[in-house]
């Protein structure tokens, strides 16, 4: 065999192993969830609001959720304003035990549970979409969740930090 003709057919390899690779990931496309899902805007339980809310102890307002750039320092008793968050979860795979109402997820499938939503209900994705799932319905495995919001502070610094422990009057209902 030639060296043209060697190298033609492995051109040709190569292009039918890669369409088979794309095609591959296609079709798994939506299927499962990112490995690092971020729900912006999310405010992950009942009555959960973005207001003005008091530092409980001493935070770091940084860049970026899990930034590394401290761009302000919040001390206990400091009123700021919660402007908006975000849930960063490592999603959970589960199967369904029985067919979930309100949901197209049957008995036998999967999906991925990503966070706590409030209420008793959970954020999941299924095959490319996102549905809440009432935890009466399904046993629910508890995925890392952090749950970031983003600050401006009285001097007009604006930065996140976790807000679990941080923070009071984030709860509406309170």
């Amino acid at each position: 065999m030639s060296g043209e003709l060697l190298k033609k057919r492995m051109i040709m390899f190569s292009m039918v192993l890669l369409s088979g690779i794309l095609h591959a990931a296609n079709d798994d496309a939506g299927k499962v969830p990112p490995r690092v899902f971020v729900d912006d805007g999310a405010c992950p339980f009942e009555c959960c609001t973005y207001r003005q809310r008091t530092v409980e102890k001493p935070t770091r307002l940084v860049d970026a959720p899990n930034g590394k750039k401290v761009v302000g320092t919040l001390s206990e008793g400091d009123v700021v304003q919660g402007l908006t968050g975000k849930v960063i979860s490592t999603p959970i795979a589960a199967k369904a035990d029985r067919d979930i109402p309100e949901t197209p997820i049957k008995a036998g499938d999967t999906f991925y549970v990503l966070h706590y939503e409030g209420e008793g209900y959970w954020k999941v994705w299924f095959q490319g979409k996102i549905a809440s799932v009432h935890q009466s319905v399904m046993d629910v495995p508890h995925p890392k969740a952090e749950w970031w919001v983003k600050i401006k502070d009285s001097q007009g610094n604006t930065g996140w930090a976790l807000s679990q422990g941080n923070f009071a009057h984030q709860d509406a209902c309170e």
